[in-house]
């Protein structure tokens, strides 16, 4: 007897449930964004954006000039604002030339520099030192490391921003004496701009083509400053900050008391150096003894009392230290007269100072 056929009228797959497609989606978007990246980070190895690009403001303009004119000048400035706006290379040499010294020196102050940033900009300059480099004058905060999130996008931000440098920053930031939480929010502030940097986010518009995309205001201000080796005085009662300045003068006057007080209990204050500080101040005299210079630190005329660099130099991690933040040694440098803000000099102030340097530097 012949038995029926039995067919199984059940669907040979099951069509998959909205989770199904939302996984596989899923995953070949991880797939993709994956690939992105790598191509991205390779081409990035491939085709490496200069050292220092032409568009990136205070920065290039000054970087351009000394590559043409390094050989000229045997004496280099690095910092912050309060070199970039305190340091008058035609004044120090002046001063130094009083002493029986020549010297021809330039400024490479930047401003809103801060210490690993500060460190990255001295160690390009000096890959290729001039021929008869003999001094290098180093002002550098010791911060925790802090990168403005909201300059996580800017070209200054990013171009320094490579592996290596990224590096050093989470070494200075994790050796530091900051909290864990603190830490990772000062790690934060850099892998942002290293992002942008290795993946190649905008390097296209940014890097790759050669733009100077300057405004007028800023194209006019990098004249003057080369003009002036590096220098840009800060002069006039328009600027916000003086306005800021002179409204509150009485509140200058009692944080320069405080400074006073701070300065007199100096000895028995003892501020600890993180192995990070004392990591980035070797790293800083090391790459001047290689250009076969002598490496000299300046603590300027602020109302910080930056107690670090002088424990520094008590435990011998820096050769020489040049202190001026002292109100009660240099009453000059604090008198109205003489200051534009409550953390500048004015263009007189900083002839004063400049000259001072000198004189302790040379004699005189």
């Amino acid at each position: 007897m012949l038995t029926k056929p039995q067919y199984n009228y059940a669907p040979r797959y099951r069509p998959r449930s909205r989770v199904g497609y939302f996984r596989q989606y899923l995953k070949q978007g991880a797939i993709a964004l994956l690939a992105f990246l790598l191509t991205a980070s390779l081409l990035n190895q491939i085709i490496p954006s200069p050292a220092i690009p032409p568009n990136i403001v205070f920065i290039s303009p000054k970087y351009a000039h000394y590559q043409a004119h390094k050989d000229d000048y045997n004496a280099l400035f690095f910092g912050s604002s309060r070199v970039y706006n305190h340091i008058v290379p035609e004044a120090f040499d002046e001063a130094a030339a009083a002493s029986g010294q020549a010297v021809h020196s330039f400024n490479f102050g930047i401003p809103a520099q801060r210490a690993i940033s500060g460190y990255v900009l001295l160690k390009e300059v000096l890959r290729t030192p001039p021929k008869d480099l003999k001094w290098v004058f180093i002002e550098t905060p010791l911060d925790p490391g802090y990168e403005p999130i909201q300059n996580a996008r800017t070209n200054r931000a990013i171009y320094w921003h490579n592996a290596e440098n990224t590096r050093i920053a989470l070494r200075y930031i994790f050796t530091s004496n900051e909290s864990p939480l603190r830490k990772a929010a000062l790690a934060v502030s850099h892998l942002l701009p290293f992002a942008y940097n290795e993946f190649n986010i905008g390097r296209l518009f940014y890097q790759w083509i050669p733009v100077q995309n300057f405004t007028d205001e800023e194209q006019a201000v990098s004249k003057q400053v080369l003009d002036n080796r590096g220098y840009y005085p800060l002069t006039g009662d328009a600027d916000p900050n003086r306005q800021n300045f002179l409204a509150h003068i009485t509140r200058y006057r009692q944080s320069v008391t405080t400074l006073t007080e701070q300065k007199g209990d100096m000895a028995r204050r003892a501020t600890p150096i993180s192995e990070g500080q004392r990591w980035l101040l070797r790293a800083l005299v090391d790459q001047v003894y290689r250009a076969g210079a002598e490496p000299i630190f300046i603590v300027p005329p602020t109302l910080e009392p930056q107690y670090e660099l002088h424990r520094a130099r008590q435990k011998g991690y820096i050769p020489t230290l040049l202190s001026y933040n002292d109100p009660a040694h240099y009453p000059e440098f604090y008198d109205l007269s003489h200051r534009h803000d409550a953390e500048h000099l004015n263009e007189a102030g900083s002839r004063q100072f400049t000259q001072q340097i000198a004189r302790d530097v040379f004699g005189g």
